[in-house]
C-alpha cells in the first residue's frame, strides 16, 4: 500500500522556499530504469493527493522498448492489462531532493500502485520494503551499503549503436587498480560525480578507479535497506546523467566487452539487534538461496559474461572471512562494521530486487535457523566442484531455477517470479534470435 502523507504541507512549502519551479516524479521499473514524470511545483500538491497517472506499458517494455512483450500464454500472475491502461505514481515526499544538476528542480520518487491504492505487486521499491516489513516483524532491522562499478567511455547514446564492443574507448586505456595518479586524469568526472552526488542527499563514501581501463568504483554508506537501494537507484541514473553532460557515456552494463572485467553491485548486509547465531544462519540461508536467486541479481545474458573464475564475481555458493574469491565475504571488524558481503550481483541489476532478494535468502536462513557448511580458505576458483557448489552459468539455467523457487515465491511473491521469468525469456529469444558481430567476423568472408 502506499504510503499516505496527510500533512505534507511543510515539505512543499520547503521546496518553493528553495526555488524549486520543476519537480521530477519517478520510480524504477523491473529492470532498474527511471520512469516517471516533470510537472510544474503547483502541481505537485495533486500530485501527492492523487498520484499522478503513467501508463502500464512500461511493465511490458523489454530493455530496448522496441516491442512490449506480450502476455506469455498461460502466464498467471499480474501483467499490464490490454489496451495498457493507466496505474497511479504516488509521490513520497520523505524522498525529496534538489538535483543540483539541473536548474531549480526536485526530484522525488514514487510508489506506483493501481487505480485502489494497492501496491503494483512487480513495483521493486515495494517488493523491498514488503521483505523489509517481515524482517522488523522478525525483531531485525536490514542495514545494507552497496558498491556499484561502471565504465566511462568517450562515447555517446549513438556512437555506440555503430560500434562492436571491441571499438569501444574508455576514458583510459590502461587499468590502474586504486591508482591514485590515475584516478587524477578522471577527476574532473569523479570529483564532479562525488560534489553532486553529496550535494544530491547520496552518502558517498569513497570513490576509486577498478580493475578495467575507465572503470570506477562508487561506495555508498551503510542505511536501513530501503533507503540504500533508493540511493544506490538514484546514483546510477545521476551518474549517466553527469557523464552525458561532459560528453561521455556511464554505462552499468555487466561486461561491455570481452576483455575487459565485469562490473558488480556488492551488497553489505547487517541485521541490528542480532546475534552471533543471527549471522551464521543468515550465512546459511544465504548460500541456499543464491542459486535459485541468482536470475534476480544477474537479469541478462550479458551477466553471465562477468560470473567467470578470477572475475571478481562470485561463481560459487561458498563463504569466506575477508576473501573475495567467495561468494559471501564475512567481514568480522566488531561492533556495527561486522557485516557480510554479497558479491554476486552485477551493476545491471535492479538495486531493489538485489537487496530484496539477498534478504530474503538471509532472513529464510534466520527463521529456519540454517547452519553454513565450513567457510572456505584460499583461492575459492579453484576448487573442485564438490568443495564449491558452481551458481548458473547462464541465464536460461537460472531462470529455470527461478521458476521452481518456493523460495522465491514465498518471499518476493508469486508475481514478481512469474514476471522475471516471462521477461529474461523474451531476452533469450531476442539473444538467440540475434546475428552477432562475432559472428560475422567468424564467419563471413571465411564461409
Amino acid at each position: 500500500m502506499a504510503q499516505e502523507r496527510p500533512d505534507a504541507a511543510p515539505e512543499l512549502e520547503h521546496l518553493r522556499q528553495r526555488g524549486v519551479e520543476t519537480v521530477i516524479l519517478a520510480g524504477a521499473d523491473t529492470h532498474g530504469i527511471m520512469r516517471g514524470k516533470r510537472i510544474p511545483i503547483a502541481e505537485l500538491p495533486r500530485a501527492v493527493r492523487d498520484g499522478i497517472a503513467l501508463c502500464e506499458v512500461i511493465w511490458a517494455l523489454p530493455v530496448d522498448e522496441v516491442v512490449p512483450v506480450e502476455r506469455p500464454e498461460g502466464h498467471a500472475g499480474w501483467f499490464p492489462r490490454d489496451g495498457y491502461p493507466d496505474m497511479r505514481a504516488v509521490p513520497d515526499l520523505d524522498t525529496a531532493r534538489l538535483v543540483p544538476w539541473h536548474d531549480a528542480t526536485a526530484l522525488v520518487l514514487c510508489d506506483f500502485v493501481d487505480v485502489g491504492g494497492g501496491a503494483i505487486p512487480l513495483s521493486p521499491r515495494a517488493v523491498l520494503r514488503a521483505v523489509v516489513e517481515r524482517a522488523r516483524a522478525m525483531g531485525l532491522e536490514p542495514i545494507a551499503g552497496i558498491e556499484l562499478e561502471l565504465y566511462l567511455l568517450r562515447e555517446t547514446p549513438d556512437s555506440v549503436l555503430a560500434k562492436r564492443p571491441s571499438q569501444l574507448v574508455a576514458v583510459q586505456e590502461r587499468p590502474s587498480v586504486y591508482g591514485v595518479v590515475a584516478a587524477s586524469r578522471s577527476e574532473p568526472f569523479a570529483g564532479a560525480v562525488r560534489a553532486t552526488l553529496r550535494r544530491y542527499g547520496l552518502a558517498v563514501e569513497a570513490c576509486n578507479p577498478e580493475s578495467g581501463p575507465g572503470q570506477l568504483e562508487i561506495n555508498l554508506g551503510a542505511a536501513p535497506a530501503l533507503r540504500a537501494a533508493d540511493e544506490a537507484f538514484l546514483l546510477k541514473s545521476a551518474v549517466k546523467e553527469i557523464a552525458a553532460s561532459q560528453g561521455l557515456l556511464a554505462t552499468f552494463m555487466a561486461k561491455p566487452r570481452s576483455d575487459w572485467p565485469g562490473s558488480s553491485c556488492h551488497l553489505h548486509l547487517s541485521l541490528r539487534d542480532a546475534t552471533p547465531s543471527t549471522m551464521r544462519h543468515f550465512i546459511g540461508g544465504l548460500l541456499q538461496g543464491m542459486a535459485e536467486l541468482t536470475a534476480i541479481v544477474a537479469p541478462t545474458p550479458n551477466s553471465y559474461r562477468r560470473l567467470v573464475p578470477y572475475s571478481w564475481a562470485a561463481t560459487t555458493a561458498t563463504w569466506s572471512v575477508d576473501n573475495r574469491s567467495a561468494g559471501v565475504r564475512a567481514i568480522c571488524r566488531g561492533g556495527e562494521i561486522t557485516r557480510v558481503e554479497h558479491r554476486q550481483a552485477g551493476a545491471d541489476a535492479n538495486p531493489y530486487l538485489v537487496a530484496a532478494a539477498a534478504l530474503a535468502a538471509g532472513l529464510d536462513g534466520v527463521r529456519r535457523a540454517c547452519e553454513p557448511p565450513p567457510p572456505v580458505d584460499g583461492d575459492v576458483y579453484a576448487l573442485a566442484e564438490s568443495a564449491a557448489p558452481p551458481l548458473p552459468a547462464t541465464l536460461a539455467e537460472a531462470t529455470d531455477l527461478l521458476e521452481r523457487s518456493a523460495l522465491a515465491r514465498e518471499w518476493l511473491g508469486d508475481d514478481v517470479v512469474d514476471h522475471c521469468v516471462a521477461m529474461r525469456r523474451n531476452e533469450l529469444a531476442a539473444q538467440a534470435a540475434a546475428v552477432t558481430d562475432w559472428e560475422t567476423a567468424r564467419y563471413l568472408e571465411a564461409l
